[in-house]
């Protein structure tokens, strides 16, 4: 599927800018938050790992749901801002444990 050009574009490409600059030997996840149609684009770019994080009844999350098998990242939606901020922080957390796990496991 083509992005198109203009800002859409350029997200799209800061996406793919972060991705490479991430070692192969680092355990990182991008969580990308957003509603708009220009949204689409960036969440290409996601991969299995990742987190795509569109706001419900928006136009990201419309199109989402009528392209899903295009997604790759994991889908969580969030309706007002206390909904944002409870699954960022359980995302957040759970990337914690992860981490806290795999460097406990390195060092034994």
């Amino acid at each position: 599927m083509d992005c198109g050009e203009g800002f859409a574009a350029c997200e799209g490409r800061v996406i793919q800018q972060i991705r490479s600059s991430i070692s192969e030997n680092e355990s990182k996840r991008i969580i990308y938050v957003g509603d708009g149609m220009n949204d689409f684009c960036p969440t290409l770019k996601l991969v299995a790992g990742d987190c795509v994080m569109p706001r419900k009844h928006f136009p990201l999350w419309s199109r989402i749901l009528k392209n899903s098998q295009l997604v790759k990242a994991k889908v969580y939606e969030w309706d007002d801002s206390e909904d944002l901020a409870r699954i960022l922080l359980k995302l957040i957390n759970s990337k914690s444990n992860e981490d806290e796990i795999s460097l406990s496991t390195t060092q034994s």
